[in-house]
């Protein structure tokens, strides 16, 4: 039934059913323009008029005719389209940009965050008849965005690095505690960015926040990366290629900013967690964070590592803490204390899946170790409990040939983890590069040596022949 038939009665009953009131489902623009202005008819013309006015405009890149529309239906019909909340920052991106008047730049702004205030109200109401649906978390990831774009290049905006922090903190936990679509991979990548400004600005202080900063970015990253893996594996190549093209720049650009932050410098990881371990000790979540941290960043052959490895041990024996101590007892050259350990972690393990991970974790271990031999065989266990992981398999052993200096087979197995898993291919394709890289100037420094090595042959030879003439 349409709602202008509902009028009347709507009109009775708003204040008992409020809910009711603003439910739009199966509704058209008439209904929803004459919802806000009690169907006047000449209302609902002229609103119907800036619907189309305002669609125009945006095909026209128009903005300012956009905008006076735009504000019009804001005011007089907010609940006609979706389209003036999901575009119209984007045309107060536009406008601000363009504008050289600093008083009608912090108009735009202004403006701009009205839109969103006015999208977080109306929120309930849009989605009754919004083709895709928003959460709270996806509205506030948008302001986010928008704030963190135009606020620092408008003055009088108040814009604080701490604010856009906040802004995208805010809406990435909302997301992850109330659900949303996704957490859209330039976001995280955003956030990571202004973490990173932050974490420059106080290096000392906000290490730790920037640490986990990171490790929650990548994690998101990852996680949406498998999906792509997922998707591929059922054969929906569209959707697979879709989330590796959202999400593998991001976590490749998130990789190389934390890269060059110095943030992994290890002896200042060490420092932290040795001053919170007093702190931390009893708490078995703070520990294991703690322990997945440092393990991240090479520290895991540290004795602060290895004491909160010990801690979490004894409070719940996992398979994390299990390798932590395995490695102590590798470090402290206790070898069946160390294949014990690994054992253990191997039945903490719920699942093959997990075994296939512990496994592989180990072979990461003794390629850090330099026992490459050991680490293949756990690499190849790695694929046995777990065949997910051949892609992530193929890339520790394209490692483990190239510090070999088996180049040829370093750079297949780059190929054959891609091969093996969408998801990596951006990072494999990297690496190949970086291992093409070094064979050349390997192979250069093979040639300059053989160069140099036939000069010093010619030029013995020749000293020879000279001074056997001068004996004759």
């Amino acid at each position: 039934m349409k709602l202008k038939k509902l009028a009347v009665i709507t009109a009775l009953a708003i204040s008992a059913s409020p809910v009711l009131a603003q439910n739009f489902e199966g509704t058209t623009y008439d209904d929803r323009i004459g919802y806000s202005n009690n169907n006047n008819a000449d209302s609902i013309k002229v609103g119907l008029q800036n619907i189309s006015m305002f669609q125009m405009s945006l095909q026209n890149q128009d903005y300012k005719e956009a905008r006076i529309n735009m504000r019009w239906l804001l005011k007089h019909a907010p609940y006609a389209l979706t389209g003036i909340y999901t575009q119209g920052p984007y045309v107060y991106f536009n406008l601000i940009s363009k504008e050289t008047d600093q008083a009608k730049k912090l108009e735009y702004f202004n403006e701009m965050m009205e839109i969103f205030a006015a999208r977080e109200k109306n929120l309930e109401a849009l989605n009754t008849f919004a083709k895709t649906k928003s959460t709270l978390g996806d509205v506030l990831a948008l302001k986010a965005d928008y704030y963190n774009w135009t606020a620092p290049n408008t003055p009088g905006s108040g814009y604080t690095l701490n604010k856009s922090y906040d802004n995208y903190s805010k809406a990435i936990k909302m997301i992850n505690e109330k659900g949303g679509r996704e957490i859209e991979g330039s976001v995280l990548q955003n956030f990571f960015l202004v973490s990173d400004a932050m974490y420059k600005s106080a290096p000392n202080a906000l290490r730790e926040q920037y640490l986990q900063d990171y490790m929650d970015s990548k994690d998101a990253c990852e996680k949406m990366l498998q999906l792509a893996k997922e998707a591929k594996a059922e054969g929906d190549e569209e959707k697979a290629n879709k989330l590796l093209a959202k999400y593998d720049g991001p976590l490749a650009l998130i990789d190389k900013t934390f890269a060059e932050s110095g943030a992994a410098d290890s002896a200042q990881i060490v420092s932290i967690y040795t001053k919170k371990f007093d702190a931390y000790k009893e708490d078995i979540n703070k520990l294991n964070s703690a322990i997945t941290l440092m393990n991240m960043n090479d520290c895991d052959d540290s004795e602060i590592y290895y004491k909160y490895a010990e801690a979490a041990y004894a409070i719940e024996p996992t398979y994390t803490s299990a390798i932590g101590l395995a490695q102590k007892a590798h470090k402290d050259g206790e070898m069946e204390k160390m294949l014990d350990y690994y054992n253990k972690a191997l039945e903490l393990a719920s699942s093959d899946a997990s075994r296939g991970q512990i496994c592989l974790k180990i072979s990461y271990v003794l390629t850090k170790g330099k026992q490459y031999t050991g680490a293949l065989t756990y690499a190849e266990k790695a694929i046995g409990y777990n065949p997910d992981l051949t892609g992530k398999v193929y890339l520790n052993m394209a490692t483990i040939y190239a510090v070999l200096g088996q180049f040829a087979t370093a750079i297949e197995y780059c190929d054959k983890a891609c091969e093996a898993d969408i998801s990596l291919c951006g990072e494999a394709g990297r690496r190949k590069a970086n291992i093409q890289r070094v064979q050349a100037t390997q192979q250069a420094n093979d040639k300059y040596r053989k160069e140099y090595d036939d000069f010093m042959k010619r030029k013995k030879a020749e000293e020879d022949f000279w001074n056997g003439a001068g004996k004759k």
